[in-house]
């Protein structure tokens, strides 16, 4: 369009119009006004913030990339070792399905399981009381998954379980569960080649969190769980915004 004699002059006209609009905004005054300003300030923190989010995501992207190079990767006498050593789980493999409902304490945890215990459904206390909302919308159901799909402390309740039966609390890092097992099915033998990329996935898991637990251990980072206490309800973050940078600042402390 601009190629054309009238569509240059077209152009070229609105950008004569925009920057006159713009010289007479100036000269009225409005860039004095307090309104102005602040929507100013405003966009300039949140451009300050964006640019800070972008790099320090883009320094961990690029030394994520690193580590899995250097340190996560692990090596193919690594993975054949692990086939072996857990060789059962391929040669014969079992997949589960079951339902589960999360808690953040061993407190509400037991209410739970007496809650279930004294006949109310699992399903109707998974829709209730689970923070996992995902599958707290399905009655709690997640599945089917095989061993090492999913963090060791719930595999290992639920596999030991039989069907239908409701497991006593169980702590992982995501809070406490209380598991049921609704089906077991067995599956058809996995190869060691099959397994590579599976058994590749699960061991450069295990190394970061070896990692991240040495780093942590290192650099003596203490978590104060306790501070979650202080974080207001909905409502109250709501009705009151400015207390966030407060908030925020107790955890960064």
């Amino acid at each position: 369009y601009i190629n054309t004699e009238s569509g240059k002059k077209q152009f070229l006209d609105l950008l004569v119009r925009e920057k006159l609009i713009l010289e007479a905004a100036k000269q009225s005054g409005i860039n004095k006004k307090d309104e102005y300003k602040q929507a100013v300030k405003d966009f300039s923190a949140e451009q300050k913030k964006q640019f800070k989010e972008y790099e320090d995501g883009l320094l961990m992207e690029m030394f994520l990339k690193e580590l899995q190079t250097t340190l996560i990767t692990p090596t193919a006498d690594e993975v054949s070792k692990y086939y072996e050593e857990n060789k059962a789980d391929f040669t014969n493999p079992t997949a589960v399905v079951a339902k589960h409902i999360l808690v953040q304490s061993k407190e509400d945890a037991d209410t739970v399981l007496s809650k279930i215990q004294s006949g109310e459904s699992f399903d109707k206390v998974a829709q209730e009381m689970s923070t996992d909302r995902i599958s707290a919308e399905k009655g709690g159901l997640i599945g089917p998954f095989r061993k090492g799909e999913l963090v060791p402390e719930f595999e290992k309740a639920v596999f030991s379980l039989q069907k239908g039966q409701i497991s006593e609390p169980v702590e992982t890092p995501f809070g406490f569960h209380i598991i049921t097992k609704v089906s077991e099915e067995k599956l058809a033998p996995i190869s060691e080649d099959v397994a590579k990329a599976e058994i590749t996935k699960t061991l450069s898991k295990t190394k970061f969190e070896n990692w991240f637990a040495d780093k942590k251990k290192t650099l003596n980072v203490n978590v104060d769980y306790t501070k979650l206490n202080t974080i207001p309800t909905k409502e109250a973050a709501e009705t009151d915004e400015n207390d966030k940078d407060e908030i925020l600042g107790k955890f960064s402390n």
